[in-house]
Parts: structure tokens; C-alpha cells; sequence
């Protein structure tokens, strides 16, 4: 056993156990650990020490080696051992990078993505220094503050259905907030997550092309959990989960795995099935359907006219004015809402 699988072992104990104080002998006894540790674990059999090296990633533990060890809270930052411990996938997030701070995500993803990273890779920041939006805008990622990360994918799609991928990963967000918070965010096209008419997450999905050749999808996303304020600028139109409750407080790496599990689960009948049966579960959701609109096309263009939903490619459906016809909007910016 290494020494972070003795500490990965000790801490699922520890949880399975939150009142007990558990020895030396009670956990080399009762819970196995005398079979599992050998001479390749770098703290030999001195559990003591390894739990010196969980205190260091910000694990309170209190006791010692005479009453015994009790964990008291787990760490307020991201860390590889509770993120890959809060995963069920069996796909998403097998292989995982964890950063205390990076410039984006999606920006080390696609290098990654570039020199042969597996399908399915996860990359996961406490902090971004240089997060960003869709058209080059920034993102407000402090540490500690939300879920930064992004996902390689190489699925056999075309281009065109990037769109939709982004509203399955809205849909995932939303089911796993509603889920574990009791919260209701509604979804904004093309790829905000909104709550109280303020956005509490974003999706930025990128292709990476080989001319026509669709090589690899990032798919980032960002959803603001623990930030009690925001700058000057952000204050009217962001919210944070923890604002939106009441609470000090949000468990970042359950709230991630519960995003995987639904990515996943849907992620699969998507490449089989395509993105039709997931668009009730989205229209419900739609915070658009009904308002007037301003949109810029990426050419630049502006368009108006009144939001009648988003069809089964994931793009929005105008009803533009003055002719009252029907145009599906494939990739814009809503300027006004």
C-alpha cells in the first residue's frame, strides 16, 4: 500500500467513524490496516505519521497516539483525495488533475488535450488567476470560492452539436444543485445557469479542430458555491450558491461529484440518442421563453424579437419581429433581456 492510499484508507475510516477516537491497534485490528501496510508504505507502520501528513492538507484531526485520532472537519480547499473520493463515475474524472491555483482550466485542458490526455480527463483548480467566459471575458474564480474545471471529451459528433453539449452540462448543474441544495436554477442561453435572475454558473465549450476533423471537445464550466461578495462590478448580476441559501458554507467536492454523476449518466444517452430527450427537462428550466430579446449574431448583427424556447440542436428559438417568423439561433450573445 503507498503512503496516499494509507492516507485515503485512514480517512474513509475516520468518516465511517465521526464520534469514535480510533487507535493504533483498533485500526491496524479491527479495520485491517496491519494486512495493507507494508515496507513500500512511505510511513512504514507509524499511522501516526500519516496522519500528520493529512493534518497538513488541512484535515482537522484531533487527538494523538495515547486517546487515539477523531476527524473533526474536512478541508475548506480543493484536494486530489476528496475530489477523487466524491467520484462515482466509472468514466469521467478517471483521470484527474488537481491545481491549488492555474491560469484557466480550460486553456491547461486543451494542452493537455493537444499531447494525447484520455477521454474523459478532469481538471479541477481551488483558484484561477486568468478564468474566463465565452469572447475572451474573465471569470471571477477566488480561491476557495466555487468549482472551477473543465473535461476533455472526445466524442464522434459534429461541430454543430456543441451547442446542445453545452445544455446537457447546464441541464447536469442544475439537477445537482437542485439535488443537494434544494435550490431551483433556471437555464440562460446558450450557457448560464441563473438564480434570482443573477448568474451562479457558466459552461465554455470549445473544439479543438483538425480542419473539418472535430479532435476533442473542452467542456469548462464554473459555478460560484462559497462567495459571500462579489466586486463592484459582479454585485447586480452574480449570486453564489451559499448566498442563495443562507449558508457559511457548501461541501465543493460532493457538489462536483454530483455534477459528474448526472454529466455522465446523460453524457452517454447523448451519443447514443442524441440531445431530443433531454429537452423537456431544459425547457422547463428556461429562464428566456417568453422575454423580448436582443441578440448579436457572431457576425455582429443584431437581432429582436421574443424567446419561444430552445429546439433539439440546443439552439434558441426567436420569434423575430416585425414578420413574427421563427429563426433558431445557433451561437449569439443576448445583449438584453
Amino acid at each position: 500500500m503507498s503512503a496516499y492510499e494509507l492516507e485515503k484508507k485512514l480517512i474513509g475510516i475516520f468518516k465511517e467513524n465521526p464520534h469514535r477516537y480510533l487507535g493504533e491497534e483498533t485500526l491496524m485490528k479491527e479495520f485491517g490496516l496491519a494486512g495493507a501496510i507494508d515496507e513500500s508504505t512511505e510511513s512504514g507502520n507509524d499511522i501516526a505519521r500519516a496522519i500528520e501528513v493529512l493534518r497538513l492538507q488541512e484535515y482537522e484531526i484531533d487527538g494523538d497516539e495515547t486517546q487515539g485520532w477523531r476527524l473533526v472537519s474536512l478541508p475548506g480547499t480543493i484536494n486530489y483525495l476528496e475530489v477523487e473520493s466524491s467520484l462515482k463515475t466509472t468514466f469521467l474524472g478517471q483521470c484527474l488533475f488537481c491545481y491549488r491555483i492555474i491560469g484557466s482550466t480550460n486553456q491547461t485542458a486543451r494542452m493537455l488535450a493537444d499531447t494525447g490526455a484520455p477521454d474523459g480527463t478532469l481538471l479541477v483548480a481551488e483558484e484561477q488567476s486568468r478564468g474566463r467566459g465565452r469572447f475572451e471575458n474573465s471569470w471571477y474564480s477566488p480561491a476557495g470560492g466555487g468549482i472551477w474545471a473543465s473535461l476533455i471529451l472526445r466524442p464522434r459528433i459534429k461541430s454543430g452539436q456543441l451547442g446542445s453539449l453545452a445544455m446537457l452540462a447546464a441541464l447536469s448543474i442544475c439537477l445537482a444543485v437542485e439535488e443537494q441544495t434544494g435550490l431551483k436554477p433556471q437555464i440562460k442561453w446558450p450557457n448560464d445557469i441563473c438564480l434570482e435572475r443573477k448568474k451562479v454558473a457558466g459552461i465554455l465549450c470549445e473544439a479543438g479542430l483538425r480542419s473539418e476533423e472535430l479532435r476533442y471537445i473542452i467542456l469548462g464550466f464554473g459555478v460560484n458555491v462559497n462567495i459571500d461578495s462579489f466586486p463592484p462590478e459582479l454585485s447586480s448580476t452574480a449570486i453564489s450558491l451559499a448566498l442563495a441559501t443562507g449558508k457559511d458554507w457548501i461541501y465543493r467536492p460532493a457538489l462536483l461529484g454530483g455534477i459528474m454523476d448526472k454529466l455522465e449518466e446523460g453524457y452517454f444517452r447523448f451519443l447514443t440518442d442524441g440531445f431530443a430527450s433531454f429537452l423537456p427537462r431544459v425547457q422547463i428550466r428556461d429562464c428566456l421563453r417568453g422575454c423580448p430579446l436582443k441578440v448579436r449574431l457572431p457576425g455582429g448583427e443584431l437581432i429582436y424579437g421574443v424567446s419561444r424556447g430552445i429546439d433539439e440542436n440546443g439552439a434558441l428559438l426567436l420569434e423575430t419581429s416585425p414578420e413574427k417568423s421563427l429563426k433558431a439561433v445557433a451561437a449569439g450573445h443576448i445583449v438584453h433581456w
